[in-house]
């Protein structure tokens, strides 16, 4: 049987560290697990180049950004190598096959009519990358780095996921085990059931 695994891709803002390492961690040992039982295994990894946070690192060290992530790819590389993880394959989001795979599914995307144009606006984490429900803030700010998140208002592309309501729950019927463990399939259930909403999934600039 194939079996197919790929984790986060890390931001390389930051080198790695424990939170990082522990998923790796959790995937290497899936992996070997089912190369133990005869699967063919491909277990991905990577680098995500293509932040705010990674702009701004390469500016304070005096760098361009390119040659910055060239040196955050050896300490994450020489990371998993000292804790031996197994992975086949290491994609950086700079290098021109992931470039190439990513227009080819956007463009699919927009001629399958799941991509439109639309503003978005809301509060930003920039260290986060995201947009924050106001009800997810705490006393106006981040959960995470408990600072005041940017009000931004742009023009996004979204992506038509409340059209793959009734098929996501016809899927999830038909193979019971699809998601697991069983606490999670039924949060799955009840986050399809209330409806899914169009998400932003480009960023101005």
């Amino acid at each position: 049987m194939r079996f197919y695994l790929t984790t986060a891709i890390d931001y390389v803002n930051n080198r790695p560290h424990l939170g990082t390492a522990y998923e790796k961690i959790a995937a290497d040992i899936i992996a070997r697990y089912h190369r133990l039982i005869g699967d063919e295994v491909r277990f991905v990894m990577g680098n995500d180049e293509h932040s705010q946070n990674v702009f701004k690192r390469a500016k304070e060290q005096g760098v361009d950004p390119l040659t910055y992530c060239n040196q955050m790819e050896g300490e994450f590389r020489k990371a998993w190598q000292r804790l031996n993880i197994s992975f086949d394959d290491f994609i950086r989001t700079t290098e021109p096959r992931h470039k190439a795979a990513v227009a080819a599914m956007v463009q699919k995307s927009f001629d399958n009519g799941d991509v439109y144009e639309g503003v978005y606006e809301g509060w930003y984490c920039v260290s986060c990358e995201e947009f924050k429900p106001e009800k997810s803030l705490v006393d106006g700010l981040c959960p995470v780095h408990r600072t005041k998140p940017d009000w931004i208002k742009e023009k996004n592309y979204f992506f038509k996921l409340s059209k793959y309501r009734d098929a996501l729950l016809a899927h999830y019927a038909a193979h019971p085990t699809f998601v697991a463990p069983e606490s999670r399939r039924n949060e799955m259930l009840r986050l399809l059931e209330g409806g899914l909403e169009d998400i932003s999934v480009s960023r101005a600039g």
